[in-house]
């Protein structure tokens, strides 16, 4: 368990200046303009799914596995599924995998792995690079995690919106599981955890029943496990639910599959408060071609060859996809390029800002992230949140905006309190300034008022105004 410490922090509520807070903040709302202007990463998901070479691999000799929980060790059998060029698909159980028919051996192998085995999660790191990725996951992810981070190994994936879908298992199952498999011969082309074979559609998360567990997809590369609980639905699934409801991502409904006999489908939609549809038609069934959507082979388990056969059969359809892209929709590479060199310029700056405001900081991952965490660390505290330096800049800030003619010529923050120097036109009132400070939630106090050269100069004492407690009519 990691040590909580409570360390004095090395820069307080007054040092961290307003104009700091703004400058760093201004740089956020930048980055994400710039992350909507900028297609790169979103061409690449585009090029991947354009080009799917669905029609190459229906017309190849396939091999799927499912491994038990436990396997090797466990003694489970294996269930595999073998479909020939041409002919109806073939399954079984084997205790041995010698005992997969010889000539599936030989086709290309898809290994499902026990779902309970591996995490899937989301991260957002602020780089492409492979060699980055894979050396800041470890740390990204730590605090959702049990275990040493050395001892796991990281899968992930890239998506549209920039963020990435990750896999977590085990290192030494992993090997495990790699090292039977070649005993037997079989050399698997993926290893994915057995929770992305359930089908899936968009809007829509899809259980499966096994043995004695759930299997929940809720999306292209995400879902869970949860314990078999056949009379109400498991915990987990509920309180997951219940966090899409707070995050408006419910899903439009539930498709189940292999779902047991006098399978209480009303009652469970009552409880979930979403509706269910119960799929008669088996995994297999409803998804003829399963994909392996986030590939645990990565890194030191990527096996040799493995990245040049995986393209070859993409390469048709990638050119003509890059054809099409640059004949068509004109791509400017030189644009794309100067939006790049202006996201890094930004990130440069706002790790130097988040490194000389909290000097404590050694390793910066995703400093508007940080920077926020930090901010937040430090309001805490100092007890009322309201009272403190950044909430009374923010709302201070919201109502000064609309009058341009407002000049900000000092502040100064001390006993929970922030007292401003200000300059406007002769023609101007302070009553009009205290009244749109008073609108933002400010008690304002004007100390002092100075006639000079046309102009007023002014100080104003502002915390935040007292809540008046709400009364309730008698029911």
């Amino acid at each position: 368990m990691a040590e909580v410490r409570s360390a004095k922090p090395s820069v307080n509520e007054a040092s961290f200046t307003g104009q700091k807070q703004e400058q760093f903040f201004r740089k956020r709302e930048q980055m994400k303009k710039l992350k909507k202007s900028s297609v790169s990463m979103a061409w690449l998901t585009r090029a991947k799914s354009a080009a799917s070479p669905s029609s190459a691999r229906a017309t190849q000799d396939r091999l799927d596995l499912v491994l038990p929980r436990g396997w090797p060790d466990s003694g489970s059998p294996v269930f595999w599924r073998w479909r020939r060029r041409g002919d109806k698909p073939q399954s079984g159980q084997a205790a041995d995998l010698r005992q997969v028919p010889e000539p599936a051996r030989g086709a290309r192998a898809y290994v499902w792995t026990p779902a309970g085995d591996t995490v899937l999660t989301t991260a957002t790191l602020p780089t492409r690079s492979a060699r980055k990725i894979a050396q800041a996951l470890p740390f990204a992810l730590e605090d959702r995690l049990l275990g040493d981070p050395e001892t796991l190994h990281f899968a992930y994936r890239p998506e549209s919106d920039g963020s990435l879908s990750v896999a977590v298992t085990a290192h030494q199952r992993l090997r495990h599981w790699t090292d039977a498999l070649a005993q037997a011969g079989i050399k698997p082309e993926t290893l994915c955890p057995a929770t992305l074979l359930v089908p899936w559609a968009l809007d829509c998360w899809s259980l499966a029943f096994g043995v004695d567990e759930v299997l929940v997809r809720t999306g292209s590369a995400s879902g869970f496990v949860a314990p078999l609980s056949q009379v109400t639905p498991p915990p987990l699934l509920t309180a997951t639910l219940q966090e899409a409801a707070r995050a408006q991502k419910t899903p439009e409904y539930l498709v189940v599959f292999n779902a047991p006999a006098n399978f209480p489908a009303d009652a469970w939609s009552a409880q979930l408060q979403v509706p269910l549809r119960v799929e008669k038609a088996s995994v297999w069934e409803k998804q003829e071609e399963p994909l392996a959507p986030l590939n645990l082979l990565q890194g030191q388990f990527e096996t040799k060859g493995q990245f040049k056969s995986s393209l070859r059969p993409y390469i048709p359809a990638a050119a003509m996809l890059l054809i099409w892209m640059l004949g068509t929709i004109g791509v400017d590479i030189s644009d794309w390029w100067k939006l790049r060199q202006q996201h890094q310029e930004y990130t440069r700056e706002m790790t130097s800002l988040l490194m000389s405001s909290f000097p404590e900081t050694k390793t910066v991952l995703d400093p508007a992230a940080q920077m926020q965490r930090s901010i937040d660390t430090l309001l805490a505290r100092t007890g009322n949140r309201d009272r403190d330096l950044l909430p009374l800049l923010a709302k201070t800030a919201t109502a000064l905006r609309a009058d341009q003619r407002v000049r900000l010529r000092g502040l100064r923050y001390a006993d929970q309190s922030l007292t401003l120097e200000l300059s406007w036109p002769a023609a101007g009132s302070p009553d009009a300034i205290k009244t749109a400070l008073e609108a933002a939630g400010l008690r304002t106090e004007i100390l002092s008022l100075t006639p000079r050269a046309g102009e007023v100069d002014g100080r104003l004492r502002l915390q935040p105004a007292i809540a008046r407690p709400t009364t309730r009519s008698p029911s």
